[in-house]
């Protein structure tokens, strides 16, 4: 069975925490993707949450830095500073206890688009990157998964998880930047990832701006996305990935998405 993860907000979200606790879903905590967290209260956060999280006996997910976090730069002080964010959250997950922690791609369509080696450059730097990462954290107990960002086709990604090729390194697919970024049918993304895939971060938008809306308000087809995974076998986590708007918060949204998952039978998986 797929387990149900929620997002909290950017500060220790206890309202979330309770939903999660009495609802019995993981939660995904934002708070520690921010660089003015990591640099100003990183330790105060991080002892708030071992404190509030100390009887929560579900999943734990971190969200990881992703604000001009270039893993694959070509600029080796670049890629330093990146592996120094990257590493704060990995401690954060320790301490937390979390299962996952998520880190996005990276890939630039900008610069891939006038620089005919630039793919297989990324895919180069990206694999070492991430490699050397891995070998860092051999008494670590969670996955680390890798989120598509920008890329135009599912491959970009796999291809760097099949030349990682590791059980602690894993997909992440973000279903919003999928239809956004891509004109890759949702369900094929799922069929290209299948043997990686490991968590989800699900939300809904039109297609023009990654708006976090609850699925069923957008125009992505669910009955592609759960036929795909109950086709391929899969059982990723899935996490809701939704934003206030409308004059609701974002715990209002996410209940809501939760509400329509239910409505449509969807959920539970």
């Amino acid at each position: 069975m797929n387990k149900l993860f929620i997002q909290t907000t950017d500060e220790v979200a206890y309202d979330f925490i309770e939903f999660a606790k009495a609802n019995h879903y993981g939660i995904e905590i934002t708070c520690f993707a921010l660089p003015w967290t990591l640099d100003e209260n990183r330790n105060t956060l991080l002892q708030s949450y071992k404190m509030v999280l100390k009887d929560f006996g579900n999943e734990v997910a971190i969200h990881g830095v992703f604000m001009d976090i270039i893993t694959a730069s070509r600029d080796a002080k670049i890629v330093s500073a990146a592996r120094e964010r990257i590493s704060q959250n990995i401690e954060v997950a320790k301490q937390l206890r979390a299962k996952i922690v998520t880190f996005c791609s990276c890939f630039n369509p900008c610069i891939a688009t006038g620089s005919p080696g630039y793919k297989d450059g990324y895919k180069q730097r990206q694999v070492m990157f991430w490699t050397e990462i891995l070998e860092s954290m051999t008494d670590s107990t969670f996955t680390l998964v890798f989120e598509n960002l920008w890329e135009p086709k599912p491959e970009i990604v796999k291809n760097v998880l099949d030349g990682v090729n590791s059980d602690k390194f894993k997909a992440l697919l973000d279903t919003g930047h999928a239809n956004i970024f891509s004109k890759i049918p949702i369900e094929k993304w799922v069929e290209v990832l299948a043997d990686h895939l490991a968590y989800i971060h699900l939300n809904d938008n039109n297609g023009d701006f990654n708006s976090h809306i609850t699925p069923g308000e957008g125009n992505i087809r669910w009955d592609r996305f759960f036929d795909a995974l109950k086709s391929h076998g899969l059982k990723p986590r899935i996490c809701l990935e939704v934003e206030a708007y409308g004059n609701r918060s974002k715990l209002e949204n996410t209940k809501r998405a939760i509400e329509y998952l239910k409505e449509m039978k969807f959920y539970p998986f």
